[in-house]
């Protein structure tokens, strides 16, 4: 006995609702397109959340090089503990800013394996390389000299000791009771100090790498959406009807 299955053909042809418009767009036969998704979901609308594009990640990354802290003309006093931590903590702040922004890369490009042609796949291998290749420059060259000034290994030891006597009153007798505060104190107080020297001495060099590295992703992020386009212009070309 024949069926006629035309109707249950017709109900998975769902047609692609375009992100700004909201109207519905033909799919190119045989392509997909390689621009990340910006449809919202149901739980941007529940909570409140706005994703960000990558237009607006690359917006937050230059606005986060203005804030990378400068040198003054006479450099860092590495003998000013005070002066060199509070330029550590600047630095330290923009990097911070850094890993969070570039943790919502994934987010801004998803889109479903099926969804994205060969080309895009490529392009966004690429991505996430150039991506984590700057990350791990920055963890290499910069973090652990911040790290060094701004969190120095410390000791818990005793710093005083208070002993009196008391007199316990179910028994009646006299007891010694010892009281002892602590303080946290540094391992190797000459260690901190030489890392706050090489820190003063080297950083015009740490905030070049900084900048060179955040301006390396500000390329990449230009180069991953002219990439895109160009992929979505050659699939609409080449299998459009």
């Amino acid at each position: 006995m024949a069926y006629n299955t035309s109707k249950k053909r017709k109900a998975f042809l769902v047609p692609e609702v375009g992100a700004a418009t909201g109207k519905a767009t033909k799919m190119a036969r045989g392509g997909a397109s390689s621009a990340p998704d910006t449809c919202p979901s149901s739980a941007q609308a529940s909570s409140g959340y706005e994703a960000l594009g990558l237009p607006q990640i690359q917006a937050k990354l230059r606005e986060l090089c203005d804030r990378v802290p400068s040198v003054p003309a006479g450099g860092i006093d590495g003998t000013n503990q005070e002066e060199v931590r509070t330029w550590a903590t600047k630095m330290q702040a923009c990097l911070e800013e850094f890993g969070l922004h570039l943790g919502l890369v994934s987010s801004a490009t998803y889109k479903w394996g099926t969804d994205r042609s060969g080309a895009a796949d490529q392009n966004l291998a690429l991505l996430g390389a150039e991506l984590g290749n700057a990350q791990e420059q920055i963890s290499t060259s910069i973090t652990p000299r911040l790290t060094n000034v701004l969190a120095p290994v410390v000791d818990l030891v005793i710093k005083k000791t208070v002993t009196r006597k008391e007199v316990d009153p179910e028994t009646g007798k006299e007891e010694e009771i010892k009281l002892n505060t602590f303080s946290r104190e540094l391992v190797d107080p000459n260690f901190v100090e030489l890392c706050g020297t090489i820190l003063s001495r080297n950083a015009v060099m740490l905030r070049q790498v900084v900048l060179a590295n955040f301006s390396k992703v500000d390329r990449v992020i230009d180069d991953f959406i002219k990439a895109c386009e160009k992929d979505q212009s050659h699939d609409s070309r080449g299998f459009a009807y």
